[in-house]
This record gives C-alpha cells, structure tokens and sequence, in this order.
C-alpha cells in the first residue's frame, strides 16, 4: 500500500503542521515508504488526536534526511520508529528519546509494548533522563492506549521471554512500565 500523503501531519500535533506539512511533500517525492496496513495508533497528545502509523516499509530511508530541517528529521526520525526493522526502529529511537517534546512521547510508548528486548533496554536506560511530566501527561491522557500496550509487553514476555526471566521483577519490559505508571501518579 502507498504512503497517504498527509501522513505526517496526521502523526503529529497542529503546532507542527507546518513543518509536518514540508515532511509529507518530500516522502512524497521518494514515494518509497509503504504502510503494512491501514492500521494506526490513536493517542491524544494535549488538544490533539494524532494517527501514527502501525508500520512503515521504507527501504530507502537514509536518503531523505539530505532533504529535511532539523524539525524535519526529528519528525521522520519519529515515524521511522515504526520501521518493521527493529535496528531501525532502535537506531531512531535512540535519536529521539531524549528530545522533551510531548509529540515523541507517542513512538517512545509505543516501542515499550512491542517484543524486540533491546529496544526495551534502550528505554530503561534512558528512564532517569526521561522528564516525568511529559510521560506522566500521556499515560494519565491515554489510559486505554497504556494499558493495551502493556498487555502486549506482558504478552510477549509471557511468550518469548518467561524462560529466561522467570521472575516478572527480572523482565525489562515489567520494570519499565512500573516505572511509566509510577510518573503518571
């Protein structure tokens, strides 16, 4: 399936519409990227309802950033945290994580609830670095999408990773939505 158009401005807030607006012109003109279905992920951040995209197939990724502003990048490096490569997926999150914006908080939630353990790694990692407010906020503001996403992690743990760590206290992905939960209190 091709990329929609406005994609970008889709997955990010008004204040961005500008800057997401230029994004969807220059994927446009690679017209390389694909979603896997018409699936998206709907949070609220402040006002706004975002639609962030399930999945991206994009094979030719590295050669838009050459187009793109800073703002730019930062919003295409967020949309390529739903790359179906996990390198990728952990590549871009790593250039993101410790941007304190409200809008990145959405593609650093979502990676939490999916199965690739050293993306979880990554964020725990990053958790003390992580402003509290902003997470808190979004997690008190999308209750359902929180717990749905852990249900996911606690899924995968329960089938990929229960061997290994037995005790849900040893699995990265229980520690960090303990510690999620605790900055939305």
């Amino acid at each position: 399936m091709s990329m929609p158009l406005a994609l970008a401005q889709r997955a990010f807030p008004s204040c961005l519409e500008r800057e997401a607006k230029a994004l969807d012109q220059v994927m446009g003109r690679f017209r390389q990227a694909r979603l896997a279905t018409d699936r998206f992920i709907q949070v609220s951040v402040g006002r706004d309802e975002l639609f962030i995209p399930y999945r991206i197939y994009d094979q030719d990724y590295e050669s838009i950033f050459a187009h793109l502003t800073e703002t730019q990048s930062i919003l295409y490096s967020c949309l390529l945290t739903r790359h179906h490569d996990g390198y990728v997926r952990q590549r871009h999150l790593e250039r993101v994580i410790s941007i304190r914006e409200a809008w990145v908080v959405p593609f650093v939630m979502q990676l939490t609830g999916e199965y690739v353990i050293q993306i979880l790694e990554t964020v725990e990692a990053h958790l003390p670095t992580l402003d509290p407010e902003l997470y808190g906020r979004f997690v008190r503001d999308n209750q359902a999408y929180f717990q749905t996403t852990r249900a996911r992690m606690i899924s995968y743990w329960d089938c990929y990773y229960r061997r290994p760590y037995k005790y849900p206290s040893d699995y990265v992905g229980l520690r960090v939505f303990a510690k999620l939960f605790e900055f939305s209190r």
